[in-house]
């Protein structure tokens, strides 16, 4: 009985083992077919446009181009792979984005290829200006873009690894502080239409050749009695590049540069004056603006001016969402000749989130033509506002405000095309009207600022 009950034993043993190994099996696959059915996610800091938002996005987008048409910025579309060359020598070897956060690309052909992905757009258009010839177009040459650049970033909010960035470059002509002043301008121009009215622009000037190695020199004292209490990447900087040190968002570094040397204080002659012109232009255009001594900005190729402009948000008490400055030195470093050059770059993505954070509708303006003509210094530096002015009221204006000579601006309206000019001088600052001239016709009369826009409105319907 024993027996035949340890038998029995046995064999229900086996069954049930049997059906374990099958069970064991069976979900063995299952959890090989689970892994291979596994579900793919976006690449981690890629920002992906999703449907709801491109309402937000292509008014935004129609709105930058209607500005550009506006401030007569014609539009350039540089490649999205570039040689690697370009921004080790034009942002600088030893600045983060070339250190650290630009895509390398392997290539099929020839191994000695350095590509990458474009990590910024200022340094492929002055490439295409070089390569393209635009030196021998009317000078300045304005242009703007509206495409994605690539950053190994660590993203966080409002920062990623593919962005879009809309930018204004003004390029040749002179180095003249009005032209800072126009691509300021401009940034807030699209601020404002963007309904952002609260923002506020940072700004400084870091010198140029001629009085940097000073500046540079003072900073390296400064720092060099405090390398153990700056962070490893600025031990780094002090090396490289000083001007770098003031650019890092580490806290124990952020309290030391609280002392830092002022750059203002240490600026040549041409430098002070260049920077005194530009304060007179934004007070001229009731721009809102701090002078912030420590900003420098995290790219080698900027001088004189530089700017940031925040707007608050919900997440924190100011963002930045648009930045640039002067660069005098940019084209002659990739292998041009001097070539003065001004321009900014507005985060679309990041300003895109805070017009829905705000539940803001950005409006397009209508498009219309004249070209704009002053005569001396006071009525230049008039001229900002006045041109501005009728901007707003619809009315497009073309100017050269960088060349002074009458005889040139007239050539550069003939060459446009233009129906209608705008004449202002010395005496019709004084007088407060402007002189209308028909190109057509030739004939010319003085009218009243305060009448002048309906009178151009009247004109060219």
């Amino acid at each position: 009985m024993n027996k035949k009950m340890t038998s029995q034993k046995k064999e229900k043993d086996k069954i049930i083992l049997k059906k374990e190994i099958k069970n064991n099996k069976e979900g063995g696959v299952e959890k090989k077919e689970k892994k291979n059915r596994q579900t793919f996610q976006s690449v981690k800091g890629i920002y992906e446009v999703l449907p709801e938002e491109w309402t937000w996005r292509e008014k935004f987008e129609a709105m930058v181009k209607g500005v550009a048409h506006f401030y007569d910025f014609k539009r350039i579309e540089t490649g999205i792979i570039e040689n690697a060359d370009l921004f080790i020598r034009s942002v600088g070897e030893g600045t983060d984005i070339v250190k650290k956060e630009m895509f390398f690309l392997k290539s099929g052909g020839n191994h000695g290829d350095k590509w990458v992905l474009r990590p910024e757009g200022t340094a492929s258009v002055a490439r295409a200006y070089l390569q393209y010839g635009f030196s021998a177009l009317p000078q300045p040459v304005k242009l703007f873009y509206l495409g994605p650049m690539f950053r190994h970033e660590n993203p966080q909010a409002g920062r990623y690894r593919q962005l879009t960035t809309a930018g204004f470059e003004i390029l040749g002509g002179e180095n003249d502080a009005v032209y800072d002043a126009e691509v300021l301008q401009i940034a807030f121009r699209i601020m404002r239409e963007a309904g952002l009215k609260d923002a506020i622009a940072e700004i400084n000037s870091i010198g140029c050749r001629v009085c940097r190695p000073n500046l540079k020199k003072k900073l390296i004292n400064y720092y060099s009695s405090k390398t153990k209490k700056i962070c490893r990447d600025c031990q780094e900087r002090l090396k490289q590049n000083p001007f770098r040190l003031l650019d890092c968002k580490n806290e124990m570094c952020q309290e030391i540069k609280k002392d830092a040397p002022v750059f203002l204080d240490g600026l040549c002659s041409a430098c002070k004056h260049h920077f005194k012109n530009f304060l007179e232009y934004l007070d001229e255009l009731k721009i809102p603006y701090e002078v912030n001594n420590n900003l420098v900005r995290g790219l080698d190729y900027y001088s004189r001016t530089v700017f940031e402009i925040f707007v608050p948000s919900s997440e924190q008490a100011k963002l930045a969402v648009a930045g640039g400055g002067r660069y005098d030195y940019l084209i002659e470093t990739i292998g041009g000749r001097p070539t003065a050059g001004v321009g900014f770059g507005i985060g679309i993505e990041r300003l895109v989130n805070i017009i829905r954070e705000k539940a803001l509708k950005p409006p397009v303006k209508p498009k219309n033509r004249i070209f704009f003509i002053h005569v001396g210094d006071v009525a230049k530096k008039k001229s900002l506002t006045v041109i501005e002015e009728l901007r707003e009221n619809g009315i497009a204006v073309r100017e050269s405000l960088g060349k002074d000579s009458l005889q040139k601006q007239m050539k550069l309206a003939d060459i446009e095309g233009v129906e209608w000019v705008l004449m202002f001088g010395q005496k019709e600052v004084y007088e407060e009207s402007v002189i209308i001239k028909n190109m057509k016709t030739g004939i010319q009369e003085t009218i009243l600022l305060r009448k002048v826009t309906d009178e151009l409105k009247r004109r060219m319907k």
